[in-house]
């Protein structure tokens, strides 16, 4: 056949032709060679070729190499054998344009015989777009399956085209069984009507899309709360099938429910007036929010320093706490969450050491405070209990519980304010009390013979009253940091102990006496029993009913004797005036016993005798001796009426005039004169000041003896009666000079003589003759001021002349002297 014969199309009827040019599709013809033998004017649209580029070239021209050869192959088999491999219905494949591109096409293929010629005539469809769809279709489809919430799809009868995974799972139904089913399986039968008026809504436009909140029955029968949003698609014949999602709104409906309990809980706590009605609308609300849970709310009792329940939620008696205590309130959770304000959850009580499981049938606990007012507490008898939503729901609650009471505690001192005139008279009634109390205690101290014995009066007096209700005082240590009591009265209870056992826990000093040692100032607390968290030592005072307390330091310039401490069971004892007169009361007592004290270092007949080494080069002998390379030695001191000292010392080694220049370099020496010289040394005196070191050795009722300084160190030597507080002496010393150490401590006893064995002494060491003149110089009025007698006449009357009288005078009164200053007289 040759090549133009080849190329003729097949013959067919005008009709055919006509719709194969009028068509959309592509339509070829080829022979038995694979030549194209007619093509339609949409082969250019689809393949960018005309048809009269097309026909009488291989169908190869539109296929690229790979598919071209096994298009030769297979069409060679099929002409020798007839036999076919695929469908030649729909048969997708890659077309190759005119410029060179692919086309993905679809072909449908038919033979048939024309004039005794076999032919092959395909339709070919461009299928880009229709592979687009279906790649979008596959995309949405998988994100159909993927999301959480259910995807559904009805027909016009509102049954069940098609379902995802997640709206089976949510209705416990497999695919199967809901393919092909009403929808009125799930949303149950009276929901029909209310979906059928949503959809003529959309059908008639009045919305795109609408969204219905049902109750969905799972397959098991029970329920929950969904939300529907639907929307139409059209089937056809006007036909509309329904589309949508299903989602599980439980959560939501109950995080609404509570929001909506907590805001009228809000609403309803404006009109409480009172603590307690805050704390039963609290617990009617957890109820109600959280009914899977028990509460109780406990309420802080400051009088009684503990936690005590003031209302529980009605399931709380059920698992045996018929009075709402779910823990016990003393040192519980419940009291570590109060002390610490911080909320405390306990996921299992039986692996959580905070809890004691024994004394709670509950698994899991919760405790929240609510500010100083109490702590809410809830649990449950299974573990785990506590979700972050119920957490937040206590949070919550404990947080409006607390700005109600905050608000109850205004009004209810706004109320007391018409009080206020009462409360001042009585207030002004205390002060009378306290000033005739402090009038008592003096007295008692003038009275008071010795230290111990002005410490227990002022306690006494100060305990047996209404308004304290124990005192004592305390001695600090040498390193100042414990108080050893010395005196008390009053309901103590084991106090004393409580807090020296706990002494080491007071780590910040917060203690009162502590502070006020520390501070050497007063110190108030008043209502311990507010604020948590506590220190050991207000838990103990509030577990012995004290609510306020005062810590007096008991000081005499700069000696502190000891702190007074009073404490009191009203909340707001000590006020300014109290604290004023307390105040007033201390520096009387410290001075009282300075004076109890000096007055023993004096006449007591049994001392203690202290020994020490100072290696302190500021100490005035020690730098003296230091500088001038000499021995100084201490020999006798006189007090004076202005409060300075005349003391007696040897220096040897020194130059006099030297060390009567060195006053100018010490502010504590007002002077210093040069008495005599000595075989070895010279003999001063000095005046000394206030300030000095002998100075503050007196002020302590301390009586030096010895006091030898050279340029290698400095030993001192002390007396202080035994009744004398050594405890402050030593402490004075450590922390006011260098290098102190104690070498030696011993107990010496004084003989102490009647006034008659004095009298009858003195006699003794007198000679007649000085006896005689004495007498007779007495009598005669010569000692007298002004004198009846003068010198002259006392000898005119004893018959011998005055410069005998004035020896004989001055040996008797040098004698008495003796006796009372130098120790050394009776030896």
């Amino acid at each position: 056949m040759n090549r133009q014969s080849r190329s003729a199309a097949p013959p067919a009827s005008a009709q055919l032709r006509a719709v194969a040019d009028a068509t959309s599709d592509g339509i070829l013809t080829v022979d038995t060679d694979g030549v194209v033998r007619f093509a339609n004017p949409a082969i250019e649209d689809i393949l960018g070729y005309a048809p009269d580029e097309l026909v009488g070239s291989r169908l190869t021209r539109i296929m690229d190499d790979d598919l071209a050869e096994r298009h030769r192959a297979g069409f060679e088999r099929y002409l020798e054998t007839g036999e076919r491999r695929l469908d030649w219905t729909d048969v997708e494949l890659a077309g190759r344009h005119e410029d060179g591109t692919e086309v993905p096409l679809s072909v449908s293929l038919s033979e048939f015989t024309a004039d005794g010629e076999r032919f092959f005539t395909g339709i070919v469809r461009d299928i880009t777009s229709r592979n687009a769809r279906e790649q979008a279709l596959e995309r949405y489809r998988s994100a159909v399956e993927t999301v959480a919430d259910g995807v559904y799809a009805l027909d016009e009868n509102a049954r069940f085209l098609t379902v995802n995974a997640a709206f089976a799972e949510l209705t416990g139904y497999d695919r199967d069984e809901l393919i092909g089913a009403h929808a009125s399986v799930v949303t149950g039968p009276r929901s029909v009507a209310e979906f059928d008026e949503a959809q003529a809504q959309l059908e008639r436009g009045e919305a795109d899309v609408d969204t219905i909140e049902t109750t969905i029955e799972t397959a098991d029968g029970e329920q929950f709360p969904g939300e529907i949003r639907m929307s139409l698609f059209p089937l056809g014949d006007g036909e509309y099938g329904r589309a949508g999602v299903l989602r599980d709104v439980s959560d939501r409906k109950r995080r609404e429910r509570q929001l909506s309990g907590l805001h009228t809980f809000a609403q309803s706590l404006t009109a409480a007036e009172t603590a307690e009605g805050v704390y039963h609308l609290a617990m009617a609300t957890a109820s109600d929010l959280l009914p899977n849970l028990l509460a109780t709310a406990y309420r802080y009792d400051e009088d009684a320093g503990r936690l005590d329940p003031a209302s529980h939620t009605p399931a709380v008696p059920n698992v045996g706490a018929p009075n709402g205590e779910l823990l016990g309130a003393d040192r519980s959770l419940a009291w570590t969450a109060f002390q610490r304000q911080e909320r405390y959850v306990c996921p299992d009580t039986r692996t959580d050491d905070a809890v004691d499981d024994s004394a709670t049938p509950l698994r899991s606990v919760a405790a929240v405070p609510f500010g100083s007012y109490g702590v809410l507490v809830s649990g449950a008898t299974a573990t785990a209990a506590f979700d972050r939503e119920a957490v937040k729901i206590l949070d919550l609650l404990a947080a409006d519980v607390e700005t109600a009471l905050e608000r109850v505690e205004r009004e209810q001192t706004l109320r007391e304010r018409a009080d206020q005139l009462e409360e001042r008279a009585a207030a002004m009634e205390r002060a009378n009390r306290i000033n005739d109390l402090i009038r008592e205690s003096t007295t008692a101290l003038v009275r008071a013979e010795s230290r111990e014995g002005i410490e227990q009066a002022v306690c006494t007096k100060l305990a047996n009253t209404d308004v304290y209700r124990f005192a004592w005082i305390g001695s600090p240590t040498a390193t100042g940091q414990v108080l050893t009591p010395r005196a008390s009265a009053g309901v103590e209870r084991g106090y004393l102990d409580a807090i020296a056992a706990t002494d080491g826990e007071d780590a910040s000093g917060t203690e009162p006496g502590r502070r006020a040692v520390a501070t050497r100032d007063v110190q108030v607390r008043n209502g311990l029993s507010a604020n948590p968290p506590f220190e050991p030592w207000r838990e103990e005072a509030l577990q012995r009913e004290y609510r306020s307390c005062i810590a007096v330091p008991l000081r005499y310039e700069d000696m502190l004797y000891g702190v007074l401490h009073l404490y009191a069971v009203e909340s707001d004892a000590f006020d300014d005036l109290a604290v004023d007169v307390l105040t007033e009361l201390g520096e009387v007592v410290a001075y009282a016993i300075n004076a109890a004290e000096r007055k023993n270092a004096v006449v007591s007949d049994s001392t203690v005798e202290l020994s020490f080494e100072l290696d302190d080069h500021e100490l005035l002998p020690a730098r003296l001796a230091a500088e001038t390379d000499s021995r100084f030695e201490f020999e006798s001191l006189v007090e004076q009426a202005d409060g300075s000292l005349r003391v007696f010392f040897s220096i040897e080694g020194a130059d006099p005039a030297v060390v009567r220049d060195y006053h100018d370099r010490g502010l504590e020496v007002e002077s210093v004169d040069h008495v005599a010289d000595r075989e070895e040394g010279h003999l001063f005196e000095a005046t000394l000041g206030a300030e000095s070191f002998l100075a503050s050795l007196l002020d302590y009722g301390v009586r030096p003896t010895e006091l030898i300084a050279t340029p290698s160190g400095t030993e001192l030597t002390v007396e202080l009666p035994q009744s004398g507080d050594v405890q402050a002496f030593l402490r004075m010393l450590l922390d006011t000079y260098e290098g102190v150490s104690l070498r030696t401590r011993r107990e010496l006893d004084r003989p102490v003589r009647s006034d008659a064995e004095f009298r009858a002494h003195y006699r003794e060491r007198l000679t007649d003759r000085e006896a005689e003149v004495l007498q007779t110089a007495y009598y005669a009025g010569f000692f007298e001021s002004p004198r009846r007698s003068s010198g002259s006449e006392v000898a005119e009357m004893l018959g011998v002349s005055q410069p005998t009288v004035n020896r004989h005078l001055r040996r008797g009164e040098r004698k008495l002297l003796a006796m009372v200053f130098d120790e050394r007289a009776d030896e």
